[in-house]
């Protein structure tokens, strides 16, 4: 099992920044609907760190709807696209290169963080914990994260590959209970899930509240 952090998706060169910012107009609705949910759960929330923002399709979003924005990502070509993409927007967004495993900010700077599609890409349980552990830190009241469905067809289908092929599995699962407890270490508690069928849906939507 892995436990050092890979970088390996990190947006760093304009055309992987492009290709992941022209993705399908369909699923972004469907992401952006899925985090408007969560907003929904959440109350007295003005500040908001986006962990990692990628090129900025959620800060951009969450800045449209009056949230004040701060978005940190590792990838230089993703941060020059999500600043294009807010200007041409007419939205202000902070964007800033930060590492989320050695974040500059000081406790409780943000009402809220948000951190999509992200979790699922390390296997190490430890990495998971210091992932939660940080954007926990950073958050005053509510924590908005990401997670891919260990009961989903996809997830089921992806592990009998592995078995039948050894082909590596990218997305690693994680399970309510085992999400609970390392959010319970941070001191936060379950507060609300976005409603997704498991089953159907692999990426699922939490919202954790600080105890």
């Amino acid at each position: 099992m892995k436990t050092d952090i890979s970088y390996a998706r990190v947006k760093t060169d304009q055309q992987s920044a492009d290709s992941y910012s022209n993705r399908k107009s369909s699923k972004h609705r469907q992401e952006m609907t899925m985090i408007a949910d969560a907003m929904a759960m959440t109350e007295t929330v003005r500040t908001i760190l986006d962990a990692p923002c990628g090129v900025g399709r959620a800060s951009i979003w969450l800045a449209q709807q009056g949230y004040q924005v701060a978005g940190i990502d590792l990838g230089d070509a993703a941060l020059a696209r999500a600043a294009k993409e807010a200007a041409d927007a007419g939205v202000v967004v902070s964007f800033e290169k930060q590492d989320l495993f050695n974040l500059s900010y000081q406790d409780v700077s943000f009402d809220a963080a948000l951190c999509f599609r992200l979790l699922h890409h390390f296997e190490s349980p430890q990495l998971q914990s210091r992932l939660v552990h940080e954007i926990c830190r950073l958050s005053g009241r509510y924590v908005i994260i990401s997670t891919i469905s260990p009961v989903s067809i996809t997830s089921m289908r992806r592990r009998i590959r592995y078995w039948l092929s050894a082909k590596p599995i990218k997305q690693y699962p994680v399970s309510i209970t085992r999400l609970d407890s390392m959010f319970a270490v941070a001191g936060f508690e379950p507060h609300g899930r976005v409603k997704r069928s498991a089953l159907l849906h692999s990426l699922q939507l939490h919202v954790y509240r600080r105890k």
